[in-house]
């Protein structure tokens, strides 16, 4: 491939050891006063310990797929002090999962990510499960499949990422008994601080009219999201073409006799409301007035022979007309591959205890340090030598693997991390097409380093 280096590496290199400095100087914010952030506020961290707050979430945040005293070697290796495993295991009890979902935020903050689609911020709103070890006793993440198992644990991860910037905006962990995405979207929604304007793209889970409306009314937000071909019946009526219109809704929450007619006639469409002590009834609860008028865009375009993809959004035509929505709904690709790396190169599968606060912390913890790589790689600008067919770009899941390297280094080093990741690199094949055929693979087996 010939020789290959990065772009001004000098900016490059000052940029990397921003972004380390700004993850470091919010754990030192929050060391502060963890009082916010630890089960006995005045009481838990208060004393001088080896394994401080900063440390262990220095320590957390740096873990790979080993056993804890193995991440334990690995932080203090440089270092005159060292800890036991127990002695982690009782610190690691006293830390809030909401400390680390706490970093996600303030790193996010404290981050310039700045690449749009025309001037918006796309995110992506999915949710992947996350397989944990088995406890039949965790009454909200164990599943029977079958009369014949003994079931098995998960946890759901909601996320909204960041398609242009690739990193992870915010996500909540539900347990595989209470999975709600439209619910857990619209928290994650409601508290998005939009820069300027933003998209939100989903999937047909998504695909709640009250979801819809709360995007509405969100400052500078928008939506494009995959409905079914039955999702309501306006849409069920549409010819199988491809098609552009708006469908005007009445949203009623009240059964009178005025509103069951208009039920039954089509004129306006039923919504339950939450329940008279304030608590939503599921994830199809209208949240706002009734009646209410709202009209839904819905696009209709065609995938394949004999094969249609319908979207119901409120861009407006003029300015996003329908090939527009299919490439941008083509976009929402990023987040499942995000959550393949964050599995599986950013070792999410791998957790260090049963307990399901420590379960969550580490989860919190993956999504912090997969932004802090997404960072880091987002500055290396491939320059190669010579010409060649393809672009190429940095090998993310290897930038995850030297990544961690220097963080547990302390960031010694740190000005050459560049130049490591640019010898791993792989070409941008832009529209492949073509039925692949990969080679067969065994099943993950998945193995649970437990304290």
């Amino acid at each position: 491939m010939g020789k290959v280096s990065y772009k001004n590496p000098k900016e490059a290199d000052k940029k990397v050891q921003q972004i380390y400095d700004t993850l470091n100087g919010i754990v030192a914010e929050m060391a502060k006063d963890p009082s916010a952030f630890v089960v006995n506020p005045g009481k838990d961290f208060t004393r001088k310990r080896i394994l401080s707050f900063k440390r262990m979430l220095e320590i957390i945040l740096g873990m790979g797929g080993q056993s804890i005293n193995k991440e334990l070697v690995d932080y203090f290796i440089e270092e005159n002090d060292s800890a036991t495993k127990s002695a982690f295991v009782q610190q690691r009890d006293k830390i809030l999962p909401e400390a680390l979902r706490h970093l996600l935020h303030r790193f996010n903050e404290m981050s310039s990510d700045d690449k749009t689609y025309e001037g918006y911020y796309l995110y992506a709103c999915d949710g992947t499960d996350v397989p944990v070890p088995k406890n039949p006793a965790n009454k909200e993440t164990h599943i029977i499949s079958n009369k014949n198992s003994d079931g098995f644990n998960q946890y759901h991860v909601n996320a909204l990422y960041d398609l242009m910037n690739k990193t992870f905006a915010d996500a909540i962990v539900q347990g595989a008994r209470a999975v709600d995405e439209p619910r857990a979207a619209i928290t994650m929604i409601n508290g998005l601080q939009v820069k300027e304007k933003a998209i939100i793209i989903g999937d047909r889970g998504y695909a709640a009219l009250n979801l819809m409306e709360h995007c509405r009314r969100k400052n500078g937000v928008e939506f494009l999201i995959r409905v079914k071909e039955s999702w309501i019946s306006e849409v069920k009526a549409l010819s199988m073409e491809e098609c552009d219109v708006d469908i005007p809704l009445e949203i009623r929450t009240t059964q009178t006799k005025a509103d069951k007619v208009a039920y039954k006639n089509g004129t306006a469409k039923y919504a339950s409301g939450k329940s008279k002590f304030g608590k939503y009834k599921s994830s199809q609860t209208w949240d706002f007035e009734s009646p209410h008028k709202m009209t839904i865009r819905v696009v209709r375009f065609q995938i394949a022979e004999d094969k249609y993809e319908t979207i119901a959004t409120s861009l407006d035509r003029g300015s996003f007309p329908a090939a527009k929505i299919k490439e941008l709904y083509n976009l929402r690709w990023g987040i499942e591959t995000s959550f393949r790396d964050l599995k599986y190169s950013d070792g999410v599968v791998n957790f260090h205890s049963r307990k399901d606060a420590a379960i969550k912390q580490e989860i919190f913890a993956s999504l912090v340090m997969y932004n802090f790589y997404a960072r880091i790689t987002a500055c290396v600008d491939i320059v190669c030598a010579t010409s060649r067919k393809y672009e190429y770009q940095a090998n993310f899941s290897v930038a995850i693997h030297i990544g961690r390297k220097y963080y547990r280094k302390h960031g010694h080093g740190l000005q050459t991390i560049l130049r490591e990741i640019v010898k791993y690199v792989e070409p941008v094949r832009k529209g492949r097409a073509g039925k692949r055929k990969p080679k067969q693979q065994s099943a993950v087996n998945f193995i649970y380093r437990v304290s």
